[in-house]
Parts: C-alpha cells; sequence; structure tokens
C-alpha cells in the first residue's frame, strides 16, 4: 500500500512540473472571434547594419515569455523581420526570457529580460521592439530597444480590430528601454560549403 500511495505522488509531481513546463502556444495575430481584452500590443523589426556572410536577412523567428509568478509560460511565433503582435493575456506581470532569431537555416537564441504590465482589462500599447542584430562572430550581440510609435500602432490596432475603440488605448512601453544580450546560435548547423557559420575575420 505504501508503495503504491509512493507511486502515486511521484507520478503526480512529475505531472505537475510538466504542466508547468510547458509553454502555451499563442497566436501573434488572433482572429477577430478569438479576441479578448486585456490585449497587449506592440511592433517588432529586426535588422542588421553591417554586411554579413550569409544571404539571408535575420527575423524573429518567435519569443517566449512568462508571468512572474511563474505560474504561465507562453511562446508566440513571430516569423518576420517587421510585425505587429497582438496578445491577449491575464492580467499581471510579464517578462520576456527569450527570443530566437532565423536566418534561412541559421538559428540562434539570446536572453533579453523585458518586462510589461497586463492591466485588469482594456488595451495597451508596449512599443517598437527594436532588435539590432550583430553580425556572425564568435561574441554575437543583440541590441533592443524600445521606441514609442503609438500614432502607426493604433492605425495598425483600428484597422485589424475595427471593433476596438481607439480612444480606450493606453501607452505603456516595456521596460527596460535599452539592453545588450548575447547571442547564441542553435545547433544543428547546416552542412553545407556555402553556408557560412561565421564570418572569416
Amino acid at each position: 500500500m505504501l508503495n503504491v500511495r509512493a507511486c502515486f505522488l511521484a507520478v503526480l509531481g512529475l505531472l505537475v512540473g510538466m504542466s508547468m513546463g510547458c509553454a502555451y502556444q499563442l497566436p501573434s495575430h488572433p482572429s477577430q472571434e478569438d479576441l479578448t481584452e486585456p490585449l497587449v500590443f506592440g511592433h517588432i523589426h529586426v535588422w542588421q547594419e553591417e554586411p554579413s556572410g550569409r544571404i539571408y536577412i535575420p527575423e524573429l523567428a518567435s519569443l517566449e515569455l512568462s508571468s512572474r509568478d511563474g505560474q504561465r509560460r507562453y511562446r508566440i511565433d513571430i516569423e518576420a523581420s517587421s510585425s505587429y503582435f497582438f496578445l491577449s493575456l491575464k492580467p499581471g506581470r510579464y517578462q520576456v526570457t527569450r527570443v530566437f532569431i532565423q536566418e534561412g537555416v541559421f538559428r540562434s537564441s539570446a536572453e533579453v529580460p523585458l518586462t510589461f504590465e497586463v492591466p485588469d482589462q482594456g488595451v495597451v500599447y508596449l512599443g517598437g521592439w527594436r532588435f539590432q542584430v550583430d553580425p556572425p562572430n564568435y561574441t554575437r550581440e543583440l541590441e533592443v530597444t524600445i521606441v514609442s510609435e503609438s500614432v502607426k500602432a493604433i492605425v495598425e490596432l483600428t484597422v485589424r480590430y475595427p471593433s476596438l475603440s481607439p480612444t480606450v488605448v493606453l501607452s505603456s512601453l516595456a521596460e527596460p528601454s535599452l539592453l545588450r544580450a548575447r547571442l547564441f546560435e542553435v545547433t544543428p548547423y547546416p552542412r553545407f560549403r556555402y553556408f557560412n557559420r561565421h564570418n572569416s575575420t
């Protein structure tokens, strides 16, 4: 009887741990029918100023975020170099834990501790999130800048979701407004000769 109870508790603990470790998938552009408040939204732009030996433009593949109490984790696929995102989240404080940058067959990740607040109701603009990617090298970094482009963002919101009133949109930019993070490449690497993992210099 004791062994059965011990096994039951072990399995229960394992299931609880697995459920807490799972990240829920959220759409970056929910349909009008699935839209609920509170809603937060913003714009993502990824670019690389210096030339690279790679033939692909960097994109934000996805980002992961979690509630500050650790009870909820989410994954949002972006798959674009420039895109708006709209997220229906439960009220509370959230932190972006990781972003994934895609360059064709290459993939890299960085920890970017951006934080933002989701109110009990209403719509909140989180700002424009600018990701500047260094060219490929062994100490590659990602610079994140948060800017305000609320006029353009509200126009996009009203065009995409006409049922929402622009007069109820609040602006609460994600913090900090500037940070740099190390960008790590994710294996497996491509095995083709014409792909360069890093610049030769």
